[in-house]
């Protein structure tokens, strides 16, 4: 399963029309001045080069006429060329940045200047040729430093934080339910296409001001815009059948369409299974996109419903050898409309508002539950700049949120404030300070938040961020149903980040204290917010696109140190998330004379504490570790004069035994292993893109 509900990510894949061409040219100021190692590349394909002291280049790749080049140099505006304007040679001109400062900047909150340093990005086509990604945006994100490997729940485990306390945003607003489902025992899949966005931002830590109920991070996403050409796309596999359509009118409008239907029991008839399944996963996916220019900004309109349908024989403590039913079938419905531009003419407004709704029934053994879930969120935000002095960002959200747990309901009016500004010290120092407000009526309580960072820029390579930020974050509602007046639970981050990025080569190293306070804590007779932890560690990020013309790869590192007293705990200790080593080895491959693409996907993990009811120390015992290796090829063709993409998939090649934990029956005489779905799987499909 994990390899699959899968590769229908790759919808809107590779655009149509590659062939192997060469770009030479030379990259100068608006003074005809050369700019050396300047970053050129062509924009969500993952190929470029560097410019030389000269500020020369030659670029080899697989590209379409109607690809863009970006350009992009520290101290520079980045500038996008369409390829079919180009000449060749090309001279590509680089106007100087407005902000050409060297900035130290002090920073409450990520503002965007911060946030390209700082966070980490990955682009659509990332995503898509990670091996062990499967096309899924946050099993990419798992390989990326900072987080942990959890093979047996959903969701994004950051530094120490559970899967509740990292936050999904999209185009400024919060996406409640990214997920498709939530089967005990094993991941589910990110319900969003990865193309659908043209900016991807993780942030681990220390994040803006505009942003709050996350804990640990928070992930940005922002769609696209209008694309080039109006074009539909197919795609089959073993699992299901898809395709869209995208119209496109005079450059200021487009409307897109798709369906995709999936059934894995096809695909389960080819792939041994560790799961006991009483009815095979079946999902029905359909979206709509709207987007329109105006003369002074541009509205968005995404909107996306899901069926999903699941049943699975679960462990069940009580009776362990005979296992209890789990079955899933719910709707959800997710739209998502914003608008950004100019208000008046000098403030800039971004403004959102999305919905989402999940309707289900759950079955678990004898008992039947309903799952009920409405979220409505609101935001507006202000932009102003007053010149060199200070920039300045205010703005609020508005939830309004409906949760049913059992036969109870959880209601909630969540409003927020924030004010962010950044000023100009001098040409190489920025202050930047940020706070954010929060009253929840549910609980009654209100939360004040101040954000700041400290950023050195030491040349036009080297950086480094200090940064600290106190994050808030409301109770789950299945605890609100007990006790109605939880407190907010709180951390504190401690982050100092270092930065190297030149001529395509990147290393990043960020160490980082997080203290946790008024964490849920509960037993058989209270629940209250004396819980308390922390988490402490270092990540380690290199990236290498230009020293082999046909490889980009990646390395991650990273330590952490984390406990906690919370939940049923009965001491503090390290909770069944956390794995204290993680490493990454990601690497793409291409081999344009034979139209081939590999890629191959190395992952580590330290072994992960368990509970043994059987041993004197609580949390104690430790799983073996997690090594996973897995391969991916995508081979490009024209097919009936249409282009087209054959891919495969091959996950954990060399067959190693992965255990994510231990279940034990409630004399604790019995255990069984949490084991991935399938010890191994392949998988075959086919895009095809129809001009």
């Amino acid at each position: 399963m994990k390899t699959l509900l899968l590769f229908t990510s790759l919808l809107l894949l590779f655009n149509a029309s590659y062939a192997q061409r060469s770009i030479k040219g030379t990259v100068t100021d608006t003074d005809g001045e050369a700019v050396p190692f300047a970053s050129v590349f062509l924009k969500d394909i993952m190929q470029g080069t560097s410019t030389d002291e000269k500020g020369k280049f030659e670029l080899k790749a697989n590209y379409s006429p109607s690809d863009k080049l970006v350009v992009r140099a520290i101290g520079y505006s980045e500038i996008e060329f369409s390829v079919s304007t180009l000449s060749n040679p090309a001279r590509l001109e680089l106007p100087k940045s407005s902000t050409t400062l060297k900035a130290i900047e002090i920073y409450g909150g990520s503002g965007e200047s911060l946030e390209e340093i700082t966070a980490l990005k990955i682009t659509g086509m990332e995503i898509v040729r990670n091996a062990s990604a499967n096309g899924d945006l946050y099993q990419a994100l798992q390989t990326l430093p900072g987080t942990s490997k959890v093979g047996d729940q959903t969701g994004l485990f950051v530094r120490g934080g559970d899967a509740t306390e990292t936050q999904t945003i999209i185009d400024g607003t919060v996406a409640t339910n990214p997920f498709l489902g939530n089967t005990p025992n094993m991941p589910s899949r990110g319900k969003f296409d990865p193309f659908m966005f043209q900016g991807t931002t993780f942030t681990t830590g220390g994040y803006s001001a505009e942003y709050g109920q996350a804990l640990s991070s928070v992930l940005l996403l922002e769609t696209e815009g209008i694309p080039e050409r109006t074009s539909s796309s197919i795609n089959l596999h073993f699992a299901g059948i898809g395709g869209s359509h995208s119209h496109v009118w005079e450059d200021k409008t487009v409307l897109m369409g798709g369906v995709t239907y999936n059934n894995l029991e096809p695909y389960f008839g080819i792939t041994p299974q560790n799961v006991d399944w009483v009815k095979v996963p079946e999902a029905l996916n359909v979206k709509t996109a709207f987007r329109h220019k105006t003369r002074t900004g541009m509205f968005k309109m995404f909107s996306q419903y899901n069926v999903n349908n699941v049943g699975v024989v679960l462990f069940d403590p009580e009776k362990p050898f005979k296992g209890r039913v789990f079955n899933r079938k719910a709707h959800d419905i997710y739209v998502n409309n914003s608008y950004k531009g100019l208000l008046g003419r000098s403030w800039e407004i971004d403004a959102g508002i999305s919905y989402n709704k999940t309707i289900g029934d759950i079955a678990l053994g004898e008992e039947n539950l309903k799952e009920d879930n409405q979220h409505v969120i609101s935001k507006v935000t202000l932009s102003h700049s007053f010149g060199d002095i200070m920039d300045l960002k205010v703005g609020g959200d508005y939830r309004n949120e409906q949760t049913r747990w059992g036969n109870f309901w959880v209601r909630d009016h969540l409003t927020s404030a924030f004010s962010e500004s950044m000023l100009h010290l001098s040409p190489v120092v920025k202050l930047r300070l940020g706070v954010r407000g929060e009253y929840s009526s549910k609980i009654e309580k209100f939360s004040f938040a101040p954000r700041t960072s400290l950023f050195f820029d030491l040349n036009d390579f080297n950086q480094i961020t200090v940064s600290y930020g106190d994050y808030y974050q409301k109770a789950k509602d299945e605890y609100l149903v007990y006790k109605s007046d939880l407190d907010f639970q709180k951390s504190t981050h401690y982050i100092m980040n270092y930065k190297r990025e030149v001529l395509g080569r990147t290393f990043r190293v960020e160490l980082y204290h997080k203290e946790y306070d008024q964490l849920v804590k509960f037993n058989d007779e209270s629940i209250d917010n004396s819980g308390y932890g922390y988490a402490r560690g270092i990540d380690v990020f290199w990236r290498d696109e230009t020293s082999i013309s046909f490889l980009d790869y990646w390395v991650t590192y990273s330590y952490i140190d984390s406990e906690r007293n919370y939940k049923h705990f009965p001491i503090s200790a390290t909770p069944d998330f956390v794995t204290n080593h993680n490493i990454n080895v990601v690497a793409n491959f291409d081999i344009p004379s034979l139209r081939l693409q590999p890629g191959l996907t190395y992952t580590y993990a330290s072994g992960r504490p368990f509970e043994n009811p059987n041993a004197e120390v609580f949390m104690d015992d430790k799983t073996k570790d997690f090594h996973n290796l897995d391969i991916a090829l995508n081979y490009t063709m024209n097919l009936m004069g249409n282009f087209t993409v054959l891919f495969a998939s091959f996950s954990n090649v060399l067959g190693f035994d992965q255990v994510f934990g231990y279940e034990y029956s409630k004399d604790g005489n019995f255990r069984v292993a949490k084991l991935p779905t399938s010890k191994q799987s392949i998988f075959l499909g086919l895009f095809m893109t129809i001009e």
